[in-house]
């Protein structure tokens, strides 16, 4: 009965297991198909007689589930960045009232020592909101301003710089 067998002894090509292999299976945009996952596959499909469009229905559900959980990293990678910036924000060392104050410095730290590629691991993979982070880049920016009351680490003007005004220029 060509109902229980799965349409195997059908002479519609669409409803026959495949003799030569399956076809392209066709992928939702912006999902690559795992050629090593479908290599592993296709036998199995080929021993249930999947027809081409059931063994497309079970590789359209691996995509589903691919996006999905690619989804459910993201969501969870942004939950995670977001709790350290409100950790950061509400440290008791560099937070608070001192928290604009404290970026300020720990930014002149990241540009006089920083690579490109330390700020781009710092922006692209959330690490910059880490409060460890934060209070490392701070300690560093403190250490490393001007040895002038206020500072933040950028250059004072010819007004403002005491060493300036004690031994001008001439």
């Amino acid at each position: 009965d060509a109902a229980v067998d799965g349409g195997k002894d059908s002479d519609d090509s669409g409803q026959a297991t495949p003799v030569d292999g399956y076809a392209d299976f066709a992928m939702p945009e912006g999902v690559e198909l795992d050629s090593a996952l479908l290599e592993a596959a296709a036998p199995i499909f080929k021993d249930l007689g999947l027809t081409q469009e059931q063994a497309q229905k079970l590789v359209d559900f691996q995509a589903s589930q691919v996006e999905a959980g690619a989804e459910q990293q993201v969501e969870a990678f942004n939950q995670m960045v977001g709790e350290w910036a409100t950790q950061s924000k509400s440290d008791s060392e560099f937070g608070g009232d001192k928290f604009n104050e404290s970026i300020t410095i720990a930014q002149a730290a990241i540009s006089k020592f920083g690579t490109p590629e330390l700020k781009e691991l710092m922006d692209h993979h959330g690490v910059g909101s880490h409060p460890e982070m934060i209070r490392f880049m701070v300690r560093v920016g403190k250490l490393t301003q001007e040895d002038v009351p206020g500072s933040t680490g950028s250059p004072q003007s010819a007004q403002a710089d005491r060493v300036s005004l004690l031994y001008p220029k001439t």
